[in-house]
């Protein structure tokens, strides 16, 4: 499945800032953790950003083996009260809809008017659909690096993310032991009564969960929406199956690792606390 652009606005002022700026630095890893960087011209539509690369690069071959990338858009500066740019994690994947190069095509045509148009079946496009976005501006008031130190605090506001249920502080424990996980419609991705070996994450798409013989309607997830916590939390079954209702996007963290997070964060980040005792509250489902 293609990225597609997050339903999640963007604040006005990253919209303009994704707009204005040209290149993108691109971090990549193969399977066997090989890290590789590279830097490439860009165009947005909403939060995904699109680039293109030849499909021999280590970083077209990277994408192919892992398709978890991270990636910095910034300006250069001496001073770190000027200090502005974009830091991002997301997935990146191939663009094979023939519409939607079409479309990307155009977007660089209109953003880079002096590249000559050259052979496109010699190259592939690429798109980054982030699961997060971080704005750094330093220039705005409030900033903490006025004294331009070493070691100076960088003024981070998150801009876009599939985890805005949970607190930031959890986020940045969690985003290195998430999985992704495709599902096309009609897909179960956990049933009733099965093992609670998975915590998700909705990234695009939408998920139903429902209940056995119950007469409620069903629970209806879309981006940014988590579950499966509770039976982990419990050591029960699933309480509820499940299902894809189309084309979605997970990101999923396994049992053990889910339960060290929970035990880490209880009682030392009061947000991540609320979070789950109000989960754990009866008639929670899942």
């Amino acid at each position: 499945m293609s990225p597609e652009q997050p339903t999640a606005d963007l604040p006005s002022h990253v919209v303009e800032y994704l707009g204005r700026m040209a290149t993108l630095t691109l971090a990549t890893a193969s399977t066997g953790g090989v890290p590789h960087a590279s830097t490439f011209l860009y165009v947005c539509d909403g939060a995904t950003l699109y680039f293109w690369t030849r499909p021999g690069t280590t970083t077209a071959q990277q994408i192919d083996q892992n398709p978890l990338v991270a990636f910095t858009i910034d300006e250069y500066s001496t001073d770190l009260r000027q200090t502005r740019g974009v830091q991002g994690l997301g997935e990146c994947r191939t663009v094979l809809d023939g519409e939607r190069i079409a479309l990307v095509a155009d977007l660089f045509g209109q953003k880079f008017p002096d590249l000559s148009p050259g052979n496109t079946l010699s190259i592939s496009f690429f798109a980054i659909a982030p699961s997060e976005l971080k704005f750094i501006d330093n220039s705005r008031e409030g900033a903490q690096s006025a004294d331009g130190t070493f070691g100076a605090e960088f003024h981070r506001e998150r801009a876009y993310s599939v985890f805005n249920d949970l607190p930031a502080q959890s986020v940045d424990v969690m985003s290195g032991s998430l999985q992704t996980l495709n599902a096309d419609a009609g897909d179960v991705i956990f049933r009733e009564g099965g093992p609670a070996d998975k915590f998700l994450i909705v990234v695009e798409g939408e998920v139903e969960v429902s209940r056995e013989n119950s007469a409620s309607e069903p629970l209806r997830l879309t981006a940014g929406s988590f579950f499966g916590e509770v039976a982990i939390l419990r050591d029960t079954p699933r309480t509820a199956t499940a299902r894809a209702t189309k084309p979605t996007r997970l990101l999923a963290m396994d049992h053990d690792t889910f339960r060290d997070l929970v035990a880490q964060s209880l009682g030392t980040t009061s947000e991540f606390d609320q979070v789950i005792r109000a989960r754990l509250r009866p008639g929670a489902a899942a």
